[in-house]
């Protein structure tokens, strides 16, 4: 369908069914505006190993969690424009890099689901910074099947040689990986070395969002009750939080 036709049909359809939260249920919009003001940023930390580098834009929970639950099993696929929308808002600029490159579905996977949500952000991302992106090449030749329930050694051990990359040329010098959510990092870790085996120079990866370790939710939790307790040492800072 040609593009000016799928926009058109797209606005009629936006008339007939007005979208609603993905994550909220409201009238607002796929991703309202007070959910996204909600939105947690994710703190600062050094990239897992395998990866150059990592920029994750919030922490996973209420409401991102709901907003990638309803693109990912209820298959709410222009969720993931939204989400991509407030990816780029949260990261002004990209990480360094020369393409785009989602992490890729198992064929089993992709036919259930009918698509590849790190797809469909890397696309919406492309949109805002201008970059390419690369959807070919990298395949995921083993079914590692869900791993939720994992700590990273099983993982690590479960995506062992999963991924390769099949293309005739080469891949991109500097790949930046695209997924939804970041756990322990061994996925993208898997993908980063089937890239560098394919002569990739560097790998840095892109997530919305990921969940604190539980050492690091304490410390926030205790750092988030500290703030609570202690005055503002200023007038001025008092006005800044009233």
């Amino acid at each position: 369908m040609p593009s000016f036709l799928a926009a058109l049909l797209a606005r009629l359809l936006d008339l007939i069914f007005p979208d609603r939260c993905a994550a909220c249920g409201s009238g607002d919009g796929l991703l309202c505006t007070a959910c996204r003001t909600a939105l947690r940023p994710y703190p600062p930390e050094p990239p897992p190993p395998g990866l150059d580098g990592v920029a994750i834009a919030w922490l996973y929970d209420a409401p991102v969690r709901r907003a990638v639950h309803a693109l990912k099993y209820r298959r709410r696929r222009r969720v993931a424009g939204a989400l991509g929308d407030a990816l780029a808002a949260a990261l002004p600029s990209p990480p360094p890099g020369d393409a785009l490159m989602p992490v890729p579905l198992h064929g089993g996977r992709l036919a259930e689901r009918g698509f590849n949500q790190s797809e469909e952000l890397a696309r919406r991302l492309a949109q805002h910074w201008g970059l390419p992106v690369v959807s070919t090449g990298l395949e995921r030749v083993r079914d590692t099947g869900h791993q939720a329930g994992l700590d990273r050694r099983a993982r690590l051990s479960n995506v062992a040689g999963a991924f390769v990359w099949r293309a005739a040329a080469p891949p991109p010098a500097r790949v930046l990986l695209v997924d939804d959510v970041l756990t322990t990092g061994a996925t993208l870790a898997a993908c980063a070395e089937a890239l560098r085996a394919a002569g990739a120079h560097e790998v840095r990866a892109l997530a919305l969002a990921r969940s604190l370790a539980p050492a690091r939710r304490i410390q926030a939790a205790h750092q988030a009750f500290i703030a609570r307790r202690e005055p503002p040492d200023d007038p001025a800072s008092a006005r800044v939080l009233q």
